[in-house]
C-alpha cells in the first residue's frame, strides 16, 4: 500500500512554489472564480450567432426545474407543422407540457407494474429486481423521443391553456419522488400477492386499482388532463377559429400531419460495448409497456451531422440529446465549445476524448434541445443554432438560443431524431435487424 506521508505533501508544496506562475494562476483562479481566468475571449469573438441554414424563431420555452427537457424537444420539433396546419403564427402557439407529463407517469407506474408482473417467480425477488434495475427512475420526469411520440400517438395533445402548468409542476424531482415513493409500495404488495400464487389476470386487477388511484394522485398535483375542450384562438389573418368538444385526439389528428412514427434516433456512442451499425435498445425503461422503449441505430458522427442537416434543409427542427458539460458552456453569450475555457493549460491537464468520457461514464445524455440552424463555410460545419428550453436572462443566452460549435457536436452530441427518408438504403435496412437489449447505464441518464 502505498501511502502519502507528509514528508510527501512537503515535496509536492516545494515544486509547486518553485514555479511562479503557480502562484498567479492561484491568484487569478481564486479572485475571479475558475471560468473567468480560463475563459479564452478569441474562441468568444469566433463564436457569432450566424447561421446561412435558419429556422423560424418559435416561442420560448422555460422549463425550470421541472426536467421536461425532452417534452420541450419534442415540441420545437412538431410545432413548426401544427402551427402551419392551424394557420397561427409560430411564436403564439404553444403546447401543454403539463399533459405530456401527467400521462407519462400514469404510464411508467403501469410499466413497472407489467414489468414485475411478467417476472418468473423465480426471479420475483427484490436480489433480482434491483439487479435488473427494474425500479431505477421508474417514475422519474426525465425522458426520450421515444417517450413524448408514443403519449403523444395514444393521447393526443392540447394547447398550453387547456392544461396549463401547476405550481408543483415546476419542480420534477419533488412529484417524482412522492409518486415514486406510491408506486415502489404498489410493488412491494404485487410481488407478496404474486408469491402467494394469484394468477396474471388477478394480479392485472390489482393494479388496475393502482393506476385508478396513480390517477387521482396525479390529478390532485398537475391537474386532471381534459378529455374534450373547445379550441378558440385567432388565425395569423385574425380571423376567429372556433371548433367545440374536440378531443386531444382529434387535435392531434388534424393539427400534426407529421408521422412520429417516421422519425427514429440515430446515435453516436463509440463505446466498449457499443458498434456502429448495429441498433441497440434499452431493457425495461420505457412508459408504454413495449412501446416505447429507447431504441437506436449506432453511427459515425459525420452520419447524425448529414441527417440534421438534410433535415434542415426541409425546414424542420432537428431534436438532440446530448451532454450539457458545465465545463465547456460560457452561458452568458450561449456558447457551447469545447475550446471556450482553456483548462488543460492553465491546470496541466488532459480531457478525456469521447469515448473515454462514455467508457468511463463521465459523459452521458444529460439535456435535449433542438437543432434550428447550422453555418456551414465551402463545405465546412463551423456551428449550429440551438433552441434550449431554460428560457432567456440578462446573464444567460441571448434569446434562448446556443451557438453551438461544430468540436461540441462531435465531442457531446448523444444522438438525434431524424426521419428515416435521410438516411440511406443502407441504414434503413439496418434497423431491420435484432435490437441488442442493454442495461440501464450512465451513459443513458437524463
Amino acid at each position: 500500500m502505498l501511502e502519502l506521508t507528509l514528508a510527501d505533501i512537503k515535496a509536492f508544496s516545494k515544486e509547486y512554489n518553485d514555479n511562479p506562475n503557480n502562484k498567479i494562476i492561484e491568484n487569478a483562479i481564486t479572485t475571479n472564480g475558475l471560468e473567468n481566468a480560463c475563459l479564452d475571449r478569441d474562441i468568444v469573438r469566433e463564436n457569432q450567432p450566424v447561421f446561412n441554414i435558419e429556422l423560424s424563431d418559435t416561442k420560448r420555452y422555460d422549463q425550470k426545474e421541472s426536467w421536461k427537457c425532452w417534452i420541450y424537444a419534442g415540441f420545437n420539433m412538431i410545432q413548426y407543422n401544427m402551427a402551419e396546419n392551424l394557420n397561427m403564427d409560430f411564436m403564439n402557439f404553444e403546447l401543454s407540457s403539463n399533459y405530456i407529463a401527467f400521462f407519462d407517469k400514469l404510464e411508467k407506474a403501469n410499466n413497472v407494474y407489467e414489468n414485475i408482473i411478467n417476472l418468473s417467480i423465480e426471479n420475483t425477488t427484490l436480489e433480482y429486481i434491483k439487479q435488473e434495475r427494474l425500479l431505477k427512475d421508474c417514475v422519474t420526469e426525465a425522458g426520450f423521443y421515444e417517450w413524448f411520440a408514443s403519449i403523444i400517438k395514444k393521447y393526443g395533445i392540447v394547447p398550453y391553456s387547456y392544461m396549463p402548468n401547476p405550481k408543483e409542476g415546476e419542480d420534477g424531482e419533488k412529484i417524482s419522488r412522492i409518486f415514486r415513493e406510491k408506486v415502489k409500495k404498489d410493488v412491494i404488495s404485487l410481488i407478496e400477492e404474486k408469491k402467494q400464487g394469484k394468477n396474471e389476470e388477478e394480479l392485472r386487477n390489482l393494479t388496475k386499482v393502482y393506476t385508478k388511484q396513480n390517477y387521482i394522485f396525479l390529478s390532485k398535483i398537475l391537474g386532471e388532463p381534459p378529455m374534450t375542450f373547445d379550441l378558440e384562438y385567432k388565425d395569423k389573418n385574425g380571423t376567429y377559429i372556433s371548433q367545440k368538444q374536440i378531443t386531444p385526439i382529434d387535435f392531434k389528428n388534424q393539427y400534426l400531419t407529421l408521422n412520429l412514427d417516421d422519425f427514429v434516433s440515430i446515435a453516436n456512442t463509440p463505446m466498449y460495448n457499443k458498434e456502429y451499425n448495429k441498433v441497440y435498445r434499452l431493457k425495461h425503461f420505457g412508459n408504454i409497456y413495449k412501446n416505447s422503449y429507447r431504441q437506436f441505430l449506432n453511427l459515425p458522427i459525420e452520419e447524425l451531422k448529414r441527417c440534421a442537416i438534410e433535415q434542415l434543409k426541409d425546414g424542420m427542427p432537428v431534436y438532440i440529446s446530448l451532454d450539457i458539460s458545465n465545463k465547456y458552456v460560457y452561458e452568458k453569450q450561449g456558447i457551447l465549445d469545447t475550446r471556450i475555457y482553456n483548462y488543460e493549460k492553465t491546470l496541466d491537464m488532459h480531457s478525456l476524448d469521447k469515448r473515454e468520457g462514455l467508457d468511463l461514464s463521465e459523459f452521458h445524455s444529460s439535456h435535449s434541445m433542438a437543432i434550428t440552424g447550422v453555418n456551414i463555410v465551402n463545405g465546412h460545419i463551423e456551428r449550429w443554432k440551438v433552441e434550449d428550453s431554460y428560457g432567456a436572462g440578462p446573464d444567460e443566452k441571448p434569446n434562448g438560443y446556443y451557438t453551438m460549435n461544430d468540436n461540441y457536436f462531435d465531442k457531446f452530441t448523444i444522438d438525434i431524431i431524424t426521419n428515416k427518408r435521410y438516411l440511406t438504403e443502407e441504414q434503413r435496412e439496418l434497423l431491420n435487424q435484432e435490437p441488442i437489449e442493454y442495461d440501464m447505464d450512465m451513459e443513458d441518464e437524463v
